[in-house]
């Protein structure tokens, strides 16, 4: 999927995500910072459309995309100001450089991101469901 700003070659200053913890953020306390990178959100153009998890995109859940955290994953998204906006991982992405989390519409409004369009946030980990034995 496309987020918000990816038309916009200028947003990408080539920062890399610093990882705080794996990023899979395996043994991770909650509420431990788990990552530190840029958060974007999605263009409304996707409102419907399927996302990795299977569940369609609604953009007005507090929902998010990240590269490794499991689906269902509860994360708190917080601005260097102090805004913070509790999300479910339901997607994969965002896979521009320097960013570490796509946002529900909803999600970034609650922190102030929609007239930025991309901001610096740490990820912290709330709760993740148990791995399934294989």
């Amino acid at each position: 999927m496309g987020r918000a700003g990816d038309d916009d070659p200028g947003e990408d200053d080539g920062r890399i995500s610093t990882p705080i913890a794996p990023a899979s953020a395996r043994g991770a306390a909650k509420g431990v910072p788990i990552q530190r990178g840029r958060a974007t959100y999605y263009a409304d153009k996707f409102n419907g459309r399927a996302t990795a998890s299977g569940e369609p995109y609604n953009p007005r859940a507090l929902t998010a995309a990240h590269r490794t955290l499991p689906f269902g994953a509860l994360v708190d998204v917080i601005r260097r100001d102090g805004r913070r906006v509790r999300v479910r991982i339901n997607d994969r992405g965002p896979f521009k450089r320097g960013r570490i989390i796509d946002l529900s519409r909803k999600a970034a409004e609650r922190i102030g991101l929609i007239k930025d369009g991309v901001t610096d946030v740490t990820l912290e980990l709330i709760w993740k469901p148990a791995r399934r034995a294989r």
